[in-house]
């Protein structure tokens, strides 16, 4: 029978692994300023008190939640009087599924499947750091999913207030941000919480051209054979990097490019493996993107889209009133859920002027429409088309 697999010794890869988004890189080079500043907002928690609540704000793929790993890593290392948790808000989007993310690190298992609310499970949590002696610290990635319906505003006033209800319970909270507006504390929470909050801000740049190929040339050098990516390569896989603005999508190029040049059977990558690897990336990050959408957020988009496709000025004013005629929300639901859409680069914002004063602009990225993005069992507002399919 023939075999299709190829042997260990037959791939170009030493360990694919390393071109993850997950895997945490032993060297995290240019972000030592930022590193140094969340490790100052964690440094109390080695003492037994509370951190300083912070907010890791940029662009997606430029290292917040790495750098909160890497720190929560060492933490663990240092002691075992800390309880650092790392909860992703695009997957634990109640209030109730962020407790018991945190129910879980703390105590080894979930709370039951049934029997306890949301203030018993927060009241389990409490009582055991209190008793305990231990310090909480919670890390919101990508916090602004919590916000709309107020969620990020309660999870946050029942994490920040637990030691009211559970005396001696002590918490703090690190939140992931990739928008570049304001921030959430101007949008997303009551004065209340901002108050409890009171939280620095950490600010990510985005990675420069150059600071993106010498990341990537350090994957490469470990987990790739000495001359399968020439430094022509590498240039070019640094340059669509940059054009798509996300380190991560930078990764799973390289490994892709190099997966090509295994099925041509050639023992070196060349610079039109790396540009067909960039426009299928494109594709399925942008499918992966309107997939992962909540429904009222891909209704949003899909009154973009279709906006867009007949010409209409896509205003933040004028969108709002297109999608208010499908769904009822407020400007500042609608808002985070433009917020959210900015996040997973199907759209962006800028600011231009209109008449004597400026407006924001509610720009659809490259591509998109040709992802079939639409929403089959809403009805469009009249004098909106449909896109064109191809």
């Amino acid at each position: 029978m023939t075999s299709y697999l190829r042997v260990a010794d037959e791939t170009l890869f030493r360990d694919p692994d390393l071109f993850e988004p997950d895997h945490l890189p032993e060297i995290f080079n240019h972000r030592d300023t930022q590193i140094e500043e969340l490790a100052f907002a964690l440094r109390p928690t080695l003492h037994g008190a509370r951190p300083l609540n912070t907010i890791l704000q940029g662009p997606p793929g430029t290292g917040k939640t790495t750098a909160v790993r890497l720190l929560f890593a060492q933490v663990r290392e240092a002691t075992t009087r800390v309880v650092p948790v790392l909860v992703s808000c695009r997957t634990e989007q109640t209030a109730y599924a962020v407790f018991s993310r945190i129910y879980l690190a703390l105590f080894g298992h979930p709370p039951p499947a049934h029997g306890l609310s949301s203030p018993q499970v927060l009241s389990g949590i409490g009582h055991a750091l209190a008793r305990r002696g231990e310090v909480l610290v919670v890390c919101l990635d990508d916090a602004s999913f919590l916000a709309p319906q107020g969620v990020l505003n309660d999870v946050l006033l029942s994490i920040l207030r637990l030691h009211e209800s559970c005396p001696g319970a002590r918490t703090g909270v690190v939140m992931t941000d990739a928008s570049m507006d304001p921030g959430l504390a101007a949008t997303a929470l009551t004065p209340s919480a901002c108050s409890s909050l009171q939280a620095r801000t950490i600010f990510f740049p985005p990675y420069t051209e150059e600071e993106v190929r010498g990341i990537l040339a350090d994957r490469v050098r470990v987990g790739v054979y000495p001359g399968v990516v020439a430094p022509a390569v590498l240039d070019v896989a640094a340059a669509q990097t940059v054009r798509h603005g996300d380190l991560r999508a930078g990764l799973r190029l390289v490994k892709e490019a190099v997966y090509r040049a295994e099925r041509a059977g050639r023992s070196e990558v060349v610079p039109e493996d790396v540009t067909a690897a960039a426009g299928r990336s494109v594709r399925l990050g942008l499918a992966g993107a309107v997939g992962g959408l909540l429904a009222a957020d891909r209704t949003v988009l899909s009154v973009l889209v279709r906006m867009a496709a007949e010409g209409d000025e896509t205003t933040s004013g004028l969108v709002y009133r297109a999608v208010t005629a499908l769904v009822p929300m407020s400007y500042s639901t609608f808002y985070e859920r433009v917020r959210r859409l900015e996040e997973a680069g199907l759209v962006w914002t800028r600011r231009r002027q209109k008449g004597r004063g400026w407006t924001r602009e509610i720009v659809v990225a490259d591509g998109v429409a040709e992802a079939s993005v639409r929403s089959p069992t809403l009805p469009m507002p009249r004098g909106v088309a449909e896109p064109e399919r191809r």
